[in-house]
């Protein structure tokens, strides 16, 4: 009986140990998507001058050709979330893997505006498979005490994405033609593409491993998951939490993936590769708050505390920037300044997890809904700036590129500021979920 026991307790050692192995190589396959998907989000910076000098295009043109990315980003937030309830992980980030090596092709063949927007289009639908999807993975298959700590190493992964889509892809455009790259990167993809199908599951238990019962299986309907999609929609702390990322999220990613590589070269006179560095000076304080995002949280004790201190920290510094500084402060007071706004707003991601514990019986679909709040708002920053930008060039042109002046990126990121003032009003209607 000894003898029995010693065998059933090394066998729940044994499929505990299997069951952390496989998780963990599950999340790795799905945040490596995750990271070509953060790629093609801001590799568009690097390529703003190359693009308009092959096709003539202006600054609304170039936040357009940005924002196709979020547009289909945004858009598919919530049906990939309900799509995910509804069919699972696996065949939902398999599809997306496909759309993103064939929107990568198309984009490597394109010659218009046209052609080239419908590439960004397709290269967004397959990228939106992915974090709504991830997280949904962490919820059934991690424990929830460590959804933040590997929300945290997501964000990681797919700031990796965007660190690569900087100085690095910058270097490698020295090296191959930027249309032979997007073919390289269609090649990743198909293969991405079958690994998840290989090695992704949706449930523990289609590989018979055993978990509490939050984790069991679940199907529900269409009508089910969309009729408490609605009560979702009418609750007033979810639309707070929604314009906070909207302007939070919104905002970084619009200056990373698109605005701060030809505002160092404009307003600095700085050559593409040394000015893609600043991107990635955003990146890298996302990437460092994202690797201590669980740690942080304990520290805070509060998410809410945490999140007024991200706004008023993002909002002060912004002020030093437009106000204080003119928008040309020294470029080692940038540095500073851009890795404080790039790390200190990583702090609002604490919001998936709030959104989680408010609508426990959405998985998918709460946290896609929400995160439709970061692709508005950037689609919004792109256009209001490139807007913004057109209407305060004074007709400068080298090497078939504008050229625009301090004053238009100034005005620019006046809209940043007022709206961060106005989130910091918003952040005292924040309220904790009911445990």
């Amino acid at each position: 009986m000894i003898i029995n026991n010693q065998n059933i307790q090394g066998g729940k050692i044994l499929q505990e140990v299997n069951l952390k192995k496989y998780r963990k190589k599950m999340w790795f396959i799905l945040s490596f998507g995750f990271l070509l998907a953060f790629f093609h989000r801001y590799s568009i910076g690097v390529l703003s001058n190359i693009l308009s000098e092959e096709m003539g295009l202006t600054a609304a043109n170039l936040g357009l050709l940005t924002s196709m990315y979020f547009y289909a980003y945004a858009f598919l937030q919530v049906p990939v979330g309900i799509l995910g309830d509804k069919y699972g992980v696996k065949i939902v980030t398999t599809f997306g893997m496909i759309f993103m090596g064939i929107g990568a092709f198309l984009f490597g063949i394109s010659g218009s505006m046209l052609t080239v927007s419908l590439a960004r289009l397709l290269i967004g639908i397959g990228s939106a498979c992915f974090f709504i999807s991830i997280l949904k993975m962490i919820a059934i298959w991690f424990p929830p005490t460590q959804f933040t700590k590997y929300n945290g190493w997501t964000s990681v992964m797919g700031n990796i994405g965007a660190l690569l889509a900087a100085s690095p892809f910058s270097f490698f455009l020295e090296i191959v033609n930027w249309r032979t790259s997007f073919f390289i990167f269609s090649g990743i993809s198909i293969i991405m593409a079958i690994l998840i199908w290989r090695y992704v599951y949706d449930y523990p238990q289609e590989l018979g491993f055993n978990l509490k019962e939050e984790s069991k299986i679940e199907k529900r309907s269409f009508k089910e998951i969309l009729s408490e999609i609605k009560v979702l929609a009418s609750n007033l702390q979810f639309w707070l939490y929604f314009i906070l990322l909207f302007v939070m999220m919104g905002s970084i990613m619009s200056l990373a993936g698109l605005w701060i590589v030809p505002f160092m070269m404009h307003t600095y006179n700085l050559s593409r590769s040394i000015a893609a560095n600043f991107s990635l000076i955003l990146t890298v304080g996302l990437i460092t708050t994202s690797v201590f995002l669980g740690w942080i949280e304990l520290k805070f004790k509060n998410r809410i505390r945490m999140i007024r201190f991200s706004v008023f920290t993002v909002t002060l510094s912004w002020i030093y920037f437009i106000f204080i500084q003119g928008g040309k402060p020294p470029i080692i007071h940038l540095i500073l300044l851009l890795f404080i706004i790039g790390g200190v707003s990583l702090f609002v991601m604490v919001t998936f997890g709030v959104i989680k514990e408010l609508f426990p019986q959405l998985k998918g679909g709460s946290m896609g809904l929400i995160n439709l709040a970061p692709f508005l708002g950037t689609i919004f920053f792109n256009s209001i700036i490139g807007w913004i930008l057109d209407n305060t060039w004074k007709g400068e042109i080298i090497n078939g590129s504008r050229i625009y002046t301090l004053a238009g990126y100034r005005q620019g990121f006046m809209v940043i500021l007022i709206l961060m003032i106005l989130v910091i009003a918003l952040t005292f209607r924040l309220k904790k979920p009911k445990k």
